[in-house]
């Protein structure tokens, strides 16, 4: 839940509901205008310690030491500080407590099945491995309107 905003930050207020996310997205730039990518060209993603825009960290302990932000958006911290290219806003009609977050084997599973195995209607599919990317594959599969899905699996646990 948003408790604060800083200056010039307009998309969200405080109580707003939102998720942070480690992807950016300026909603400005060819990527994230485009329907083909989710890499915001603008701010890529790129493994530092630092809040992307300013590459700087905006913790410190209580000696005063430079606390690190993890994947830009310290998630494991009860409260944070984070850049606004990386929260999503919550629909306000959805009860927080009832909020589906898709980790992202979703995201690739289905994304790989609908963008880039482009899966027909009618076809059949074999998915080998069925972790959480491969079940998410499936679900890309059934919505693409694939008539069989085989999984393949050589873990037992796996087989019901």
């Amino acid at each position: 839940v948003v408790e604060s905003v800083g200056e010039n930050v307009n998309e969200v207020a405080p109580g707003d509901v939102v998720i942070p996310t480690f992807l950016s997205e300026c909603g400005e730039c060819e990527d994230c205008c485009s329907k083909r990518s989710n890499l915001c060209s603008k701010f890529p993603f790129k493994i530092h310690p630092w809040m992307p825009r300013y590459e700087n960290s905006r913790f410190t302990d209580l000696k005063g030491e430079v606390l690190y932000h993890f994947l830009f958006v310290s998630s494991f911290s009860e409260y944070t500080v984070v850049d606004i290219n990386h929260v999503v806003k919550i629909d306000p009609a959805i009860p927080p407590n009832r909020a589906c977050l898709f980790g992202c084997c979703i995201a690739t599973g289905v994304g790989a099945a609908c963008k880039v195995a482009n899966v027909e209607a009618g076809s059949t599919v074999v998915i080998f491995g069925l972790g959480s990317i491969g079940l998410a594959v499936a679900k890309g599969a059934k919505l693409c309107g694939a008539n069989r899905i085989i999984g393949v699996d050589v873990n037992p646990d796996k087989f019901e």
